[in-house]
């Protein structure tokens, strides 16, 4: 993209803003100002569209006037593949952002993991999504997956969901370590009534 960058300057051009598609959206890094690929992922009030860097995995809110500009043909993900990966955590369902319990799932795993070096267990891909076990330490310590259900945050899958994932990925070991583990920390919030579990059990209407 430094090329794109050195050939068309900084300015934004007008460009088809609709949800899916790759453009190109600029981006200051702290050192200097240049031309990502970014694919939209909502549009945002006062002009804004919400991209994410498809070569980096980051998400930021760029007015589409001065930030975004068509991408060269040349740089589609047809003939050069996104770098970064979508991912999220193997078996271990949040809640959303809209409640209590998923902003705070959210800032323990930004405690966790942002600008860290975190070690990542990858279990395979479902539906476009690198199914991970991340651990803030050693393989062999708790995984961020098992903190977040231990403190009520997270939740393992429902039993048909879980047989599903374990027969899509083979039934590997370390799936089946991470079943165990999820069950045995989420027994804990459950009996310490710690986050979703602050009343014992989750309502059948929030098990979806």
């Amino acid at each position: 993209m430094k090329i794109f960058t050195d050939t068309n300057g900084t300015d934004g051009a007008p460009c088809d803003v609709k949800v899916g598609k790759v453009v190109a959206a600029l981006f200051n890094d702290g050192a200097t100002t240049s031309w990502y690929r970014a694919k939209i992922i909502e549009k945002a009030a006062k002009g804004k569209v919400k991209v994410l860097f498809i070569d980096h995995g980051n998400v930021a809110a760029v007015a589409q006037a001065t930030h975004l500009r068509p991408l060269d043909m040349s740089l589609g993900t047809d003939r050069i593949p996104a770098v970064a990966k979508e991912a999220q955590l193997a078996l271990a369902k949040v809640r959303p952002l809209e409640q209590d319990d998923g902003i705070d799932a959210a800032r323990m795993f930004q405690g966790m993991a942002w600008g860290k070096d975190l070690k990542a267990r990858l279990h395979g891909e479902i539906e476009g999504k690198v199914l991970v076990t991340l651990y803030d330490t050693d393989v062999d310590s708790p995984s961020i997956n098992e903190k977040l259900t231990e403190e009520g945050l997270a939740r393992i899958g429902k039993r048909h969901e879980v047989f599903e994932v374990l027969d899509r990925m083979g039934n590997s070991d370390s799936l089946g370590k991470l079943v165990k583990d999820l069950k045995e920390a989420q027994e804990k919030a459950r009996k310490s009534r710690k986050g979703m579990w602050i009343y014992g059990e989750i309502p059948e209407e929030d098990e979806e």
